[in-house]
């Protein structure tokens, strides 16, 4: 379920906008296919690290704004009327090629930052045990030499032999 159209249908399943018949076969279709249920997976996980983005205030003159922007593009060539609706100061002078651009590098930058945000704080979760393990390397490396031991009172016998106390000679056999 690779193609544009069934991530649509994802997209409307997860958001509840889709109709009754498409909506069960996209559940259908999510009891027998692993790869949608991974396609769900991921789009949750990217719509909940989506909430976590900081909402931001549109300009005051951002309406205004992308209104012009609407009447510049739906105008017919040589007709009057579409100008004169338009204000002289606010007529947007940019290519439609080069608003697109712009908005695909802004949805490009967008992805970008969610990604890094998921790789970040997966790599996160899971570096723990590694940190841990890490501080007790030299207790792992010599386990094998504790575990002959067996218990502390043979530590403790050997201790007070005296065998290893510290001596000029070396000792006698």
């Amino acid at each position: 379920m690779s193609s544009d159209k069934s991530k649509e249908d994802l997209i409307a399943y997860l958001d509840g906008e889709l109709p009754d018949e498409s909506a069960s076969a996209v559940e259908k279709s999510l009891v027998e296919d692993a790869s949608v249920r991974r396609d769900v997976e991921q789009l949750t996980r990217t719509f909940d690290l989506l909430d976590l983005l900081p909402t931001s205030k549109a300009s005051d003159g951002f309406a205004d704004k992308t209104l012009t922007a609407i009447r510049t593009q739906t105008q017919v060539p040589g007709s009057e009327t579409a100008e004169e609706d338009v204000p002289v100061g606010k007529r947007l002078d940019l290519p439609r090629t080069a608003i697109q651009w712009g908005l695909r590098a802004t949805a490009f930058l967008g992805l970008m930052f969610v990604a890094a945000v998921g790789f970040n704080s997966t790599f996160r979760q899971g570096s723990e045990p590694i940190d841990e393990l890490l501080s007790e390397l030299p207790l792992i490396q010599r386990l094998d030499e504790y575990e002959e031991i067996g218990d502390v009172k043979f530590l403790n016998q050997l201790s007070e032999s005296g065998l290893f106390d510290e001596r000029d000679e070396p000792p006698q056999d």
